[in-house]
């Protein structure tokens, strides 16, 4: 293997070469994105020979190697009419072995001649571009990959024979927003002219750590000395105790980023064990995705009449079940003092409950960093917590987290009068999902930001505080999130807290009429000659139903408005996008600093329409994001990169997703 690496994967360029006038970043980047190509191509060859092997019809590599070479010395003889088939054979052998892969190259390796500090790095660099593909690409993995059967063995180093041999497989695990399903091959379009994608297509998914720890007894030397490779664990698939305890090993006491993820994604007749599961169908994504999974269920081709009896629907089962979290946690809790950043996410309460119980038997975390917890439990209760014996609250770490300045927690409540010795000096804090009954006192949730002197981020969603609120200021805040909230508290909030540095609102609200709200955000506070909004620098809307009165209220204000995102599915969101483009004569265009647009809800001749109106206005946006759902005619694809600086697509979040969704099943229903 580590041939195949020294053939084509790494070479030293002079130092009066080109190479050397590309920052370093990007010309490792580029080796390390090749690296793992070839050595993720290298494990698919050996596991299908193994594969083939085992099955009783192992390769013929002579045959092999021979019909290579005939076909090779035809070639050359065709293309060169004068040589003699000597001289063709001679040097169709000469091309083959120079680029066998199983034999070692003749004139040495460059690679060999860098240092370890150097090739540590490389590692390292290439283990954190591995995650960063990881958080924009990364494909739900039912948790049966080639790595769960791959055996440690070195390869490629005739010395290393003697090695012991060490388990080294990865520890899995998904963050709570990474629930896609890759497309089956057949959905795709065929490319023939790119055969190293579709053969890395086919590779082990191995981390990048893994990979470079099997080149060679070197480089596996290396990679497991250096113990940064080691320090994040991620449980998102099926548990596998001595891969979880090799990396701890190996992380050598350093800070570690944990994640677990228990939320749901496959059915109660998911066989871990069968690794021959056929991709799905088209149907059964679309099928999955409108159910709210990003996942696959099970589904039959058999047709049934509209009145034939279903079959109940089996309930789908965590991809970690109760038992594996227990031991999970159980596992690294002792290692509390190493944790930088926890993440845990469950579909059921009964799980956190399990957690918080752990958590609170934990003494201090004086490295945790980072704590996010997420419940997704289904409920459509807010009065009082459900279940009612589940709610009791701790309180993590005996209150004891010196370091920790991002919390977040959905549907998980806290002993929050004894935390507040733990939520302080918080940068970042997020409260979703409370019932009324667990929520903080207003004076608790002062408390936390009285105690947190650099609070950047505040974010409430369907949750907030409870009691009587008083005047008091937030000085370092920069984003506030409110999604949810009932205009009844989000007004008395508003008024009661003084934000003089906030540069970004979003604004997720539903269901009422917020004209008195908008109206309050619009007023100056007592004292003051600006409001609120027009120290903005950003301003995301997903929902905020108001009057058109109200809507021209809040856009007049917004001087200093440099980005704005909208979800403009809904009438009440449109009005906002519509009034962007109004120019009318003797009338300063609305947010005159403008410059990013990313909109989801309109086609894209809505979108040229507003970049040409505010372009002959003297007020052009240069960025502009449109959702990916939203139809764009090549023509006006073609005209907005023309006349923009940069067009980009997204993905549009669940949230954008589902009032896009609302709103074409209300246009169907109306033209039924």
């Amino acid at each position: 293997m580590a041939s195949l690496l020294k053939n084509s994967a790494l070479t030293v360029a002079p130092e009066n070469s080109d190479a050397f006038k590309t920052p370093l970043r990007f010309t490792i980047g580029h080796v390390i994105s090749r690296l793992k190509t070839f050595l993720s191509i290298e494990l698919a060859t050996l596991f299908s020979l193994s594969t083939a092997t085992m099955a009783g019809d192992p390769p013929d590599f002579g045959a092999m190697y021979d019909a290579d070479l005939k076909q090779r010395t035809a070639q050359l003889m065709r293309e060169n009419p004068g040589i003699s088939p000597e001289a063709a054979v001679k040097k169709a052998e000469a091309v083959l072995r120079a680029n066998n892969p199983f034999i070692p190259p003749t004139h040495g390796c460059p690679v060999n001649d860098l240092p370890p500090e150097l090739l540590a790095h490389i590692f390292q660099l290439g283990r954190k571009m591995d995650e960063e593909d990881d958080d924009e690409y990364d494909e739900y993995d039912e948790g049966v990959g080639l790595q769960d059967e791959w055996t440690d063995e070195e390869d490629g180093d005739s010395d290393a024979d003697e090695e012991e041999e060490e388990e080294d497989e990865d520890v899995h695990m998904e963050s709570p927003e990474k629930r896609t399903t890759a497309l089956p091959e057949a959905a795709m379009p065929p490319d023939d002219s790119d055969e190293d994608e579709e053969e890395e297509a086919d590779a082990p998914d191995l981390a990048f750590q893994v990979l470079v720890s099997h080149v060679c007894h070197a480089w596996r030397e290396i990679a497991l000395g250096t113990h940064t490779l080691w320090t994040t664990l991620q449980f998102g698939s099926h548990l596998n105790v001595e891969k979880a305890q090799a990396w701890l090993e190996r992380a050598q006491g350093l800070p570690l980023d944990i994640y677990i993820d228990c939320t749901t994604v496959h059915g109660p007749d998911h066989d871990a064990e069968d690794e021959e599961m056929p991709p799905p169908t088209i149907p059964q994504q679309i099928a999955a995705a409108a159910a709210g999974f990003g996942i696959v269920l099970s589904f039959t081709s058999t047709a049934t009449p509209d009145d034939a009896p279903q079959p109940e629907e089996p309930q789908p089962q965590p991809c970690i079940p109760l038992e594996d979290l227990i031991i999970i946690m159980d596992m690294i809790t002792p290692h509390v003092q190493q944790w930088r950043l926890l993440e845990i996410t469950v579909n059921y309460y009964s799980y956190m409950y399990e957690v918080l119980k752990r958590l609170a038997l934990c003494p201090a975390a004086p490295l945790l960093e980072e704590l996010g917890l997420y419940s997704y439990d289904e409920t459509e209760e807010y009065e009082t917590f459900q279940p009612a014996d589940l709610a009791t609250p701790f309180l993590p770490f005996h209150g004891i987290a010196p370091r920790l300045n991002n919390v977040a927690l959905w549907g998980v409540h806290l002993a929050w009068d004894e935390s507040l010795s733990l939520l302080q000096g918080l940068r970042e804090l997020e409260l979703a999902y409370h019932a009324k009954d667990v929520r903080p006192s207003f004076a608790a949730l002062r408390a936390i930001l009285d105690a947190s002197p650099e609070i950047e981020l505040l974010s409430l969603c369907l949750s907030g505080t409870t009691g009587d609120m008083e005047p008091f200021e937030v000085p370092s805040l920069r984003s506030l999130v409110l999604c949810y909230l009932e205009s009844e508290y989000a007004k008395p909030f508003m008024r009661a807290v003084a934000l003089p540095t906030l540069q970004e609102l979003t604004l997720d609200l539903q269901e009422e009429d917020y004209t008195e709200f908008v109206t309050q955000l619009a007023t100056p506070p007592p004292g003051e000659t600006r409001s609120l909004l027009s120290k903005l620098t950003t301003l995301k809307l997903s929902g905020l139903p108001c009057s058109k009165t109200a809507a021209e209220l809040v856009m007049s204000q917004l001087s200093g408005l440099q980005r704005i995102d909208l979800n403009a599915a809904a009438e009440e969101e449109l009005r906002f996008f519509e009034l962007l483009q109004q120019v009318e004569v003797g009338k300063p265009v609305y947010c005159p600093k403008l410059d990013t647009l990313r909109i989801a809800g309109v086609d894209g001749a809505a979108v040229r329409k507003l970049v040409a109106a505010r372009k002959a206005a003297a007020a052009p946006v240069t960025r502009v994001l449109v959702s990916n759902r939203d139809f764009v005619d090549p023509k006006d694809e073609k005209w907005l990169r023309a006349n923009v600086d940069e067009l980009e697509f997204f993905e549009p979040s669940d949230s954008e997703e589902e009032v896009v969704d609302a709103d074409d099943e209300m246009d169907e229903d109306d033209g039924s």
